[in-house]
């Protein structure tokens, strides 16, 4: 079978690409393809709300209603693991010998987990899968003891919401606090707060030296030993079939320009795998973020669709640790210098962040308000596109209700 449009990958970007493809191509045949035996999903949840509340179900995290395919006519080629793309005869092979041709193809594999390289660390559960997240639901039992490793984003989630099961839970992390290498330390430092408020036992500046047994934690200080242990040390965009295809690659990610087409003009990429030119930043960009997967994806599904055009997202993050809500805009990490505009013991932590040349670069906004950051996440997306200077940063600030020290700008 050779379809119009083939999505290559099963998880979000398939689901919202399928829709835009669907609300200007009523006719072409389109086809999800996907390892996992799950129609696409939204995986924020399995880090949180999935753990919270044990009456809730896989499905209720589908990206798309059940009933969208078949009344859509988008066919769900699932639990079949892509092996091969052959661009000269426009096909990609699975392991169990099927083969489906394509006229469009959506590179969208995602990333794979990392493991740690120490002995025994293959034995240490990840969290990447809705599978993973019923694994670990189903093992987090009210006082179960669980060692983490890694306190990023999916560690001090995890560590979150375990501890809000009741399970006794222990989280090692090599940087001086969670959320080490976030952009905003004010925001970080919170976080790190509230992780020991709900009872986390955060062991920070630890190296983690072996894993025995499946349930015990080696560092340089000491042994730590749970009921199980999970490791959140990251992800590495799955761009071997890509590169065995001979598309062009980029430094981490599948290079796509700026519409997010790759080398092979019938290919498009996007969510983990894409490095795509970004227009704001003039140069190659790759993020890991459902929003991203989102969005690129609807870029691509328009795109492929025939309705073509630079993809102008803005990177938009947001996590959610204990009663803190963080949203992230635009590109901090890029930035020369931030403005704390914010940083209370409610908490709140506002940090506006600042290209070199003095144009808006980002924010990071962290509090228990959710509901307020919305505004500010599009008003400073405006900023950004604008290339606003930090002239319009104050105005924008009082907009918002944002209280502005005296000395910030």
């Amino acid at each position: 079978m050779t379809y119009d449009y083939l999505l290559l990958g099963g998880g979000t970007s398939c689901a919202y690409a399928a829709v835009k493809i669907r609300e200007r191509d009523k006719d072409g045949t389109v086809a999800i393809l996907g390892a996992e035996n799950e129609p696409p999903y939204d995986r924020p949840p399995f880090s949180k709300y999935y753990l919270w509340d044990d009456a809730k179900n896989i499905d209720d995290f589908h990206s798309k209603d059940e009933t969208f395919y078949p009344q859509n006519n988008v066919e769900l080629l699932l639990g079949k693991c892509a092996t091969e793309i052959d661009r000269t005869a426009k096909k990609v092979r699975c392991g169990d010998g099927s083969e489906y041709g394509y006229k469009k193809l959506l590179y969208a594999l995602g990333s794979e987990p990392r493991h740690l390289p120490i002995p025994g660390g293959e034995s240490a559960w990840v969290l990447r899968s809705a599978e993973d997240s019923k694994r670990i639901r189903n093992a987090a039992t009210k006082g179960a003891k669980a060692v983490l490793i890694g306190g990023g984003y999916i560690g001090a989630e995890l560590a979150s919401s375990l501890a809000g099961r009741g399970c006794e839970v222990t989280l090692i992390e090599a940087g001086d606090k969670a959320w080490a290498r976030f952009p905003s330390s004010a925001a970080s430092s919170a976080v790190t707060k509230e992780l020991k408020r709900k009872g986390v036992n955060l062991l920070t500046g630890q190296k983690v030296n072996a894993i025995e047994n499946g349930n015990t934690v080696k560092t340089d200080d000491g042994s730590y030993t749970g009921d199980f242990v999970v490791a959140g040390v990251g992800a590495s965009p799955r761009i071997e079939l890509a590169a065995e295809a001979g598309l062009t690659p980029g430094k981490s990610g599948v290079l796509a320009d700026s519409r997010l087409r790759t080398s092979d003009q019938s290919i498009w990429a996007s969510g983990d795998v894409v490095e795509y030119h970004d227009l704001r930043i003039d140069a190659p960009y790759r993020i890991e973020h459902h929003l991203h997967a989102k969005g690129s994806a609807e870029h691509c599904g328009m795109s492929m669709a025939g309705e073509d055009g630079d993809y102008k997202g803005l990177p938009w993050f947001f996590s959610d640790v204990g009663d803190l809500s963080m949203n992230l805009r635009g590109y901090p990490e890029r930035a020369a210098r931030s403005v704390l505009v914010n940083d209370t013991d409610e908490p709140v932590v506002t940090e506006v962040f600042l290209f070199g040349d003095g144009t808006v670069a980002g924010v990071v906004d962290l509090r228990q308000d959710y509901k307020a950051q919305d505004p500010i996440m599009e008003k400073f997306g405006e900023l950004i596109l604008a290339r606003a200077g930090v002239d319009a940063v104050p105005a924008a600030l009082g907009e918002l209700g944002i209280p502005i020290p005296a000395t910030a700008f």
